[in-house]
């Protein structure tokens, strides 16, 4: 996993957490968004597949913890909803955070899949 370093050059990676617009609140400043798909959609480098980012502690919610590689807020805890699935444009994106782990980004990809799956 790399991560971008220009929000205009280099294309996200599953694992990334980047800074983009709320679809779901119109009027409210970007929250951060886990990248979960990126290379597999029909315009890669020009959107992703993201899960909402947190700091509510729901009991759905999954904490990232130490699965911060990089990007971590350490007087806030971050959670990662991954029923709040969206597709982020690249040029919506205003800032990169972070990254987390392959394998915490890994688990959120299988349970976004679990959802969409159950009906």
């Amino acid at each position: 996993m790399t991560h971008a370093t220009s929000v205009t050059d280099d294309p996200f990676r599953r694992g990334d957490v980047v800074w983009a617009p709320d679809p779901f609140r119109s009027g409210t400043n970007p929250r951060p968004w886990l990248v979960l798909v990126a290379e597999s959609l029909p315009y890669p480098g020009e959107e992703y597949g993201c899960a909402a980012l947190t700091t509510s502690d729901l009991a759905q919610n999954h904490q990232i913890g130490d699965a911060w590689v990089t990007g971590r807020d350490p007087a806030r805890s971050s959670y990662c909803s991954p029923w709040v699935f969206a597709t982020v444009k690249h040029d919506a994106i205003t800032a990169p955070q972070g990254q987390v782990t392959e394998t915490f980004a890994d688990r959120m990809a299988s349970e976004t899949r679990a959802y969409l799956e159950r009906e």
